[in-house]
């Protein structure tokens, strides 16, 4: 356990680094620059150069670069060059918290709804109920996230005034973004958790067990479910960080007070800090996400400790 999480910490330095440089130069290639945004239509040139020699982006970039990652080695991440003398440590800090909520609420709704209705099509393969099912999985697929929430506000909202429209001032508020956010992912859960539970189902060990007289209920509770899980378990990681970021959408159309909308408004007002703050916690979060994945792996399967101590 203790030489795998050492792996896995050693390999997210050079990740980390990787990600960061990308972002760090894909934002610079951005036209214009937060000087000019700051500056608007009153634009001086001399001032513009006093500007980016005190921000730093009369350097080169590889230097401005190498600047940043000394920043990060003392736990400086930089201060937001719109919203003047505030940190980026304390951007993050307040609204990073909204979106993880946001994205639990939504894996949660998404386990909910996709775990027993993949469950229930495989059960009942190729009989109506696992026609349903799958009618209701390709239409949640179908429709992306940035499409479903203006249909749930016109309808849910707006015409029929359960729900307000946007917002996030209290648990009534979360409903439609987690809806509109964890549709697609209970799809998809759907869809493995039926395709792994039928691949469990027709193996040799589950027939013979109904040969010795144990009810379906009780073979596919004690014996299917378990081993039908790693995939699952996949899939619900990988989509754990795919609502972090799916959220970006989901936030802005819902005025959603997360890193998803503030990452929206810096990319907007090119605040390369707040934005480099917002990559490197999404690829922590990838990289944590990933890692507790594979934790879950060994606990669940006992097989794959068995391979490891092999290799």
């Amino acid at each position: 356990m203790l030489s795998l999480l050492g792996k896995r910490l050693l390999q997210t330095v050079p990740t980390l680094i990787i990600v960061l440089f990308v972002v760090f130069v894909a934002a610079r290639l951005i036209p214009s620059n937060p000087i000019q945004i700051i500056m608007g239509q009153h634009t001086n040139a001399a001032e513009e150069k006093v500007l980016k020699h005190e921000y730093g982006l009369d350097k080169p970039i590889p230097i401005q670069f190498l600047d940043y990652l000394w920043g990060l080695l003392h736990g400086n991440l930089g201060q937001s060059y719109i919203q003047r003398g505030v940190s980026v440590s304390s951007i993050l800090s307040s609204e990073f918290p909204v979106t993880m909520q946001l994205a639990f609420q939504s894996l949660l709704f998404a386990i909910v709804l996709g775990l027993p209705l993949g469950t229930l099509a495989a059960i009942f393969h190729n009989q109506w109920p696992d026609r349903l099912a799958m009618l209701v999985v390709i239409a949640l697929i179908s429709i992306p996230s940035f499409v479903l929430g203006p249909i749930l506000i016109l309808e849910i909202a707006l015409q029929l005034h359960w729900l307000p429209v946007a917002g996030w001032d209290s648990p009534v508020y979360t409903v439609l973004p987690t809806i509109t956010l964890g549709a697609r992912t209970a799809a998809q859960l759907a869809r493995f958790q039926r395709t792994s539970l039928l691949d469990v189902l027709s193996q040799d060990y589950i027939r013979t067990a109904r040969a010795k007289g144990i009810s379906q209920w009780n073979t596919i509770r004690r014996h299917a479910l378990k081993n039908a899980a790693l995939p699952v378990i996949t899939a619900i990681g990988l989509n754990f960080g795919t609502l972090l970021t799916g959220s970006f959408v989901v936030e802005t159309l819902f005025h959603v007070p997360g890193i998803g909308y503030q990452s929206i408004q810096s990319i907007t007002n090119r605040d390369y800090p707040v934005i480099q703050g917002v990559a490197l916690l999404v690829a922590l979060v990838f990289i944590t996400v990933n890692l507790i994945t594979d934790l879950l792996y060994r606990l669940v399967d006992p097989r794959v400790r068995d391979m490891e101590q092999v290799s």
